[in-house]
């Protein structure tokens, strides 16, 4: 893993200097969103996530559109992912409150951390995701250089690029080059898009085309509410995350085009939730007869406008339709989601201004689903036309659900694209507190968990010690609901044992050493690595210091190499079997901090086991992997001086690294 960049360097200065001022805007702007002023701890990174979560797929959506970009995807991993292992961050409480909307507390929600260097690290080391997924385009800096740091997995989908944004990015190579490398995939969400991020430099092996996930979105159940009788006979136009300047226009010409239909209704919906009141205040100034939704009023035949102010409504407001307009087309915003209107058989008008979505919006054109027009005049103009010819503004509508029809699958794509990156969903997680001391268990494997099970048998018991080494303490052989299992007490070496043989600093409970051990443990299980399953960890807190012990599953019928080596000298299949198991760790970017004899064990099957992971971790790089097999060659090297009898020598070694090499 390269260094930061000068140029990184310096945007962290920037976002530290920063910092303090989007804090204050954020406080600002909770004067009228008051969401933004919850859990601002979760912005620096200071959150407390379940200990189920640790191990999550973290999928990070900026806002509304981007949560229900996710939507089908997250319901797709839903489908093999329990919740608790699913975890979403927003940067707007408005993207919160879509997300609990649709799965109400089922899926987990933190806000994301500022991107700044202390925020983002203690926001990763307090979750430990798996894997990042990101949407779209939500590309910070200092979050993906934490990743990197951490070997943490991205994956960018529904990946969108306009033009602009290519420019943007190739004119700050130093900031953002060493992105595009790190990407572990990007799901394009059409071809235009493909191309431009394959000219960033994203290998194209990492690359995939897979379409636009928002086109699977699950169409609004439907309405069980009557057809409103206000609506009844009525030409609606429905003008769907409008912003300033295109209400503005609208207003404007509105009244004109208002004369030439009679009792038509105009149904306004804002993006921004903020902005409803100063919308009502304008209608009210301009003297239109207007009605507002969040106050529980109902159109007369003389109101001209309905003003949309609630939130999670639009399709709603599409459905009781005659045209749709599409915000941010009219106003240079680049265009929002036009696949909520066509879901409902709903052809769109749009404005020109469409770069966030492009191709999109020239494919819904091409289709003849939709129609792009320059200002309000010609939007009303067309309207006009459309309405005029109903057979006309049918056929459109039966060619908006086929455009949706035929574009549909980008979910099934996607998940077949991240399945080799996935692995298995971790184990269960329970945590429960016990006079004081925490107790985190697998509960598919204990039932409960109890402090006596972690009391090893006495000392003198020999067939209850399973360690050899001369290390930290034993190992001990105890049954735990019926099963052998490996107890673990952790204990200090070298000279700081003199002092204090099992404390360690008081720390937070998840950091502590155990609970790192068995977290890691559940992610190496995931993935299928030659590791024991853990059972459960404790915490005992003191007043400035702490216990921990751990439980795993014993490896039946195995020995360490250690003591098979006293016994007989290993065939070269065991030895390959040994090198594919570190092998294993290694490609998953697993450093294993004490990788020695004594730590690796072969079963009656010839199968190679690794075990022992305090103070082990997922570390980015390679260079650390070849003193990690010197160390293993040295403790072979040392046990041989030690014993007088043990068969090994160095022309052994050339069995494992084939074996290292061989996958």
């Amino acid at each position: 893993m390269r260094d930061p960049t000068p140029l990184h360097r310096g945007y962290r200065v920037l976002s530290r200097l920063l910092m303090l001022p989007m804090l204050a805007w954020l406080w600002w702007r909770g004067r009228k969103e008051p969401g933004y002023r919850s859990r601002m701890g979760e912005r620096l990174g200071f959150l407390r996530p379940r200990p189920a979560s640790s191990g999550c797929i973290l999928i990070q959506a900026a806002s509304v559109g981007e949560v229900q970009a996710a939507r089908p995807l997250i319901q797709a991993l839903r489908g093999r992912w329990p919740d608790h292992a699913l975890l979403v961050s927003t940067h707007t409480p408005t993207g919160a409150a879509t997300l609990h909307n649709h799965w109400g507390d089922d899926i987990a929600h933190v806000f994301s951390p500022l991107d700044t260097p202390g925020a983002c690290g203690r926001f990763l080391d307090r979750l430990q995701p798996r894997m990042l997924v990101l949407l779209e385009r939500e590309l910070w800096p200092e979050m993906l250089l934490q990743c990197r740091q951490r070997a943490i997995p991205v994956v960018l989908v529904n990946a969108r690029l306009s033009d602009h944004s290519l420019r943007l990015y190739q004119r700050w190579p130093g900031l953002m080059a060493p992105i595009w490398s790190q990407l572990a995939l990007v799901a394009a969400a059409d071809g235009a898009s493909m191309d431009r991020l394959q000219a960033l430099g994203i290998p194209p092996e990492r690359l995939v085309n897979t379409g636009n996930l928002k086109f699977d979105t699950p169409p609004p159940a439907a309405d069980a509410r009557p057809v409103p009788p206000w609506l009844i006979g009525r030409t609606v136009i429905v003008a769907g995350s409008t912003h300033e300047a295109e209400e503005t226009a609208l207003l404007s010409a509105w009244p004109a085009w208002q004369v030439r239909h009679p009792g038509a209704l105009l149904i306004l919906v804002p993006r921004h939730p903020q902005r409803f009141e100063a919308v009502a205040d304008r209608l009210a100034k301009l003297g239109l007869i207007h009605v507002r939704h969040s106050l529980g009023e109902t159109p007369t035949p003389q109101t001209q406008v309905l003003l949309g102010d609630t939130m999670g409504e639009l399709s709603h407001w599409y459905r009781l339709s005659t045209v749709c307009f599409i915000g941010g087309t009219l106003a240079p915003v680049g265009g929002h989601n036009p696949l909520e209107a066509l879901a409902l058989s709903k052809p769109v008008l749009f404005g020109p201004h469409i770069r966030n979505a492009q191709t999109l919006f020239e494919a819904i054109e091409a289709a003849g689903a939709g129609q792009r027009v320059v200002d309000a005049d010609e939007l009303l103009a067309t309207a006009e036309a459309w309405i005029a010819h109903p057979e006309g503004l049918n056929q459109k509508a039966r060619r908006a659900t086929e455009f949706m029809r035929l574009h549909q699958g980008a979910t099934q794509r996607c998940m077949q694209s991240l399945k080799p990156l996935l692995g298995d969903p971790p184990a269960p997680l329970q945590c429960v507190e016990v006079q004081n001391e925490t107790f985190w268990f697998d509960d598919s494997r204990l039932p409960d968990i109890q402090p006596a099970q972690f009391t090893p048998p006495p000392i003198s018991s020999a067939q209850g010690v399973l360690a050899t080494g001369s290390g930290r303490g034993q190992a001990h052989l105890v049954n735990i609901a019926g099963h052998p299992a490996v107890l673990r007490h952790y204990r200090r070496g070298g000279l700081m044992a003199r002092l204090s043989k099992d404390q360690y600093w008081r720390k937070p409970v998840g950091h502590s050493r155990a609970m790192r051990e068995f977290a890691l443990l559940r992610f190496m299980r995931s993935w299928g690595l030659p590791v024991p399953a853990p059972l459960a960890a404790r915490h005992q807190p003191g007043d400035w210091f702490y216990r921990a012990d751990i439980l795993v599953e014993l490896i039946p019928d195995s020995q360490n190499v250690a003591q098979c080596l006293s016994q007989r000298p290993l065939e070269p299949g065991e030895w390959h079997a040994l090198g594919r198991a570190i092998r294993q760790l290694h490609d998953r970017q697993i450093f294993h901090a004490d990788l020695n004899c004594h730590n690796l064990l072969l079963d009656a099957r010839g199968m190679a086991w690794v075990v022992d992971f305090d103070r082990c971790e997922i570390r980015p790089g390679t260079p650390w992997k070849e003193a990690n097999l010197a160390r293993l060659q040295r403790s072979l090297r040392k046990e041989k001086g030690k014993r007088p009898v043990f068969h090994w020598g160095d022309d052994e070694w050339a069995h494992l690294i084939h074996g290292y090499h061989s996958i």
